[in-house]
């Protein structure tokens, strides 16, 4: 085993080098150390034994590409050899991002909904560029993501298995995150593996319990028995709330989460899960949703929370379902906009993202909010795009920044070159 000594300095492949400071940590594959370089504090990732020349390429190449995206502590520069093996340097964790089992233990917990949101968003748009890339992860599981509690800010650690799709680095994944297919060892991890991993951890940041771990879990464990963790977690698997097959459903008193959320999230969330953990996308990678359709389906989600017209409260107001308060269980009636793939309640102080409306790419630049005068919803335009608002009769108006329009069933309102929305 190949361990530095404190003190040690490592040269890099970027030119200058690195002087070990204190150890961080030890894991299976190697250690993390305090490094200095050019007067900054940094990690190294130092492999207890030589990873291999193809490995060491990959890490190469990456390191030259650098990140898909600014969420990935991406690797900076890789070491010279040494002692019999290498490592890599790369930014250090701030503080205040806490570790994404501690949100599974309820160590660390969101600041709100916003935030929770926030995270299943970043780790989405992340991985969608990653995947643009040509590249798979091929093992993500929740000891890869640090997350900010009060932000839902994310960054993503051991990027070092990364590689293009279908090369594998000799990773498989975690139990109870590796695709079906790669427990069951029909392929090796790739972009569809990565899709699978994916649903499972945004599954988790949501509902807050594992989705193949229920009461056939709980009745058959798989420690030590390699024979069951295949059938619990290969093409046997159930989904814990599974439409048809209960054999896996959650027990009261253990996976209270996921009982008490499931209900309380819009009814078609609970629908994408089901679908992308039914038997038959289990089998067909295929039929998995993918990351740009997560993303969609959370800004679908981000839109309906908001604040209850009769309580005051945020809640979700399931458009598509039951529009029920989870606080004063009201019914909630209101008005929406159609545009696009999505439908937007409107009330009051409601905002529209102009990833919603337009090929904007940051979601969190927004293109209108709702008003309320006189009890009847209105639509602000609060962009520097001008809208065309269309009239039942035909004509048309302008709408400027700081201008507004009604939201009347049957007007129309084109946001800028982007999409037409329709009030309803």
């Amino acid at each position: 085993m190949s361990e530095l000594k404190i003190g040690t300095i490592v040269k890099l492949s970027n030119g200058t080098s690195a002087k070990v400071k204190q150890e961080l940590g030890k894991g299976g594959q190697g250690v993390v150390y305090l490094v200095e370089v050019s007067g900054k504090k940094m990690a190294l990732k130092w492999y207890h034994k030589h990873p291999g020349e193809a490995f060491h390429k990959n890490l190469l190449n990456n390191v030259r590409a650098g990140a898909p995206a600014s969420n990935f502590i991406w690797p900076l520069a890789v070491t010279e050899e040494m002692n019999g093996s290498v490592g890599y340097v790369m930014e250090l964790r701030p503080k205040e991002y806490q570790d994404m089992s501690k949100f599974i233990l309820t160590h660390a917990k969101f600041a709100d909904v916003h935030a929770q949101l926030n995270a299943c968003l970043q780790i989405c748009t992340a991985f969608q560029k990653l995947h643009i890339r040509g590249l798979s992860y091929q093992d993500m599981n929740d000891g890869n993501f640090f997350i900010n509690p009060k932000t839902g800010d994310v960054l993503i650690c051991d990027n070092d298995n990364v590689a293009p799709d279908k090369t594998n680095m000799g990773i498989l994944g975690k139990a109870g995150y590796m695709a079906p297919e790669v427990v069951e060892g029909t392929t090796m991890p790739n972009r569809y593996t990565d899709y699978y991993s994916l649903a499972v951890c945004l599954f988790i940041l949501i509902y807050m319990n594992r989705p193949f771990e229920g009461a056939w879990h709980l009745a058959c464990p798989c420690d030590n028995n390699p024979e069951m963790a295949r059938r619990l977690f290969g093409f046997e698997s159930v989904f814990i709330m599974d439409p048809t097959n209960t054999k896996n459903r959650p027990v009261p008193g253990v996976h209270n989460n996921v009982i008490r959320r499931w209900g309380v999230y819009p009814s078609f969330l609970g629908k994408a899960f089901c679908k992308t953990f039914s038997s038959q996308a289990i089998k067909d990678p295929t039929q998995r949703l993918m990351d740009k359709q997560w993303y969609n389906i959370l800004l679908q989600i981000r839109s309906m929370y908001a604040r209850c017209p009769h309580c005051g409260k945020e809640t979700f107001i399931d458009v598509m379902g039951d529009a029920r308060c989870i606080f004063c269980q009201k019914t909630i009636s209101v008005p929406s906009l159609k545009v696009g793939r999505f439908t937007i309640p409107l009330v009051e102080k409601q905002s529209i993202y102009s990833c919603m409306v337009s090929d904007e790419q940051d979601r969190n630049i927004k293109a209108a909010e709702v008003v309320i005068k006189g009890g009847a919803a209105g639509l602000k335009n609060t962009s520097d795009t001008p809208w065309t608002a269309m009239l039942p009769d035909g004509s048309v108006r302008v709408i400027n920044k700081g201008e507004g329009m009604p939201a009347k069933p049957g007007l129309k309102v084109r946001f800028g070159q982007g999409e037409t929305g329709e009030f309803i």
